[in-house]
């Protein structure tokens, strides 16, 4: 059995893409996901103002929030408008607004600022899309380069009062536990300190995560370069089964 965490909004999806991989898993949810509508709402009117600029989306959920915006203005994004996407299912989840949209193959922070139009981004107009208390490595960065960067925090990531498991656990068949976000990792070992979780191998997808993981004394840690189920499902199957 492995333990995946997932916010609420993604955990039925995500249990149904491991049990057809044939993967027992339980998904935990730790937190949901709350929408800022008024932060949503100047979406649309920077980008009205900037459509020669950049528009960075972190997150699926922060496609949930434009998407609100859209749902009440019905504008597409304009096809002047550089879209990047912190990866695939992000991209994937934009194409209601865009044709075109650019997502590195390394699907994180670094595989962002690596592509060519954010290397070189002095002077350029930039609206950042993230959630609450999010990473900052992005928006650091894109400063110290020079961007003129507006940063609009879109959703924010709420705990849950008590965790929900889309089965129950069953600890002594563990046999792994993936977690894809520094956020959800510290609420799982916040929420299950009693399971000596540091006695488990771990996945996560990306070099700072498992620093993190790291220092709350776990040791056996792995990265997957990318977070979404199906790449997660495949470096299980080639590593761990």
């Amino acid at each position: 059995m492995y333990l995946v965490t997932r916010p609420e909004s993604k955990q039925a999806a995500s249990a149904n893409a491991f049990a057809q991989a044939g993967l027992n898993t339980s998904v935990v949810a730790l937190q949901r996901i709350q929408h800022a509508p008024h932060a949503t709402a100047n979406v649309t009117e920077w980008v009205n103002q900037h459509s020669d600029g950049i528009l960075i989306v972190t997150s699926t959920a922060a496609v949930d929030a434009l998407r609100n915006t859209g749902e009440h203005t019905n504008t597409q994004l304009p096809a002047s408008l550089l879209v990047v996407a912190v990866g695939k299912s992000t991209a994937k989840a934009l194409g209601a607004f865009t044709g075109a949209v650019i997502s590195p193959e390394q699907e994180n922070s670094d595989g962002v600022l690596s592509l060519p139009h954010l290397r070189d981004c002095a002077d350029q107009r930039i609206l950042l899309l993230k959630g609450k208390g999010g990473r900052t490595r992005i928006q650091d960065t894109l400063l110290s380069r020079g961007a003129r960067l507006t940063i609009f925090d879109v959703y924010e990531r709420k705990t849950l009062a008590a965790p929900t498991l889309s089965q129950p656990m069953n600890w002594e068949a563990l046999k792994g536990i993936v977690v894809t976000s520094g956020e959800q990792a510290q609420c799982l070992i916040n929420e299950y300190k009693s399971q000596s979780l540091d006695q488990y191998r771990w996945l996560t997808v990306s070099e700072r995560i498992a620093e993190q993981l790291r220092q709350q004394g776990i040791q056996q840690v792995s990265i997957c370069p990318q977070a979404n189920d199906q790449s997660l499902i495949a470096w299980i199957k080639e590593n761990w089964e």
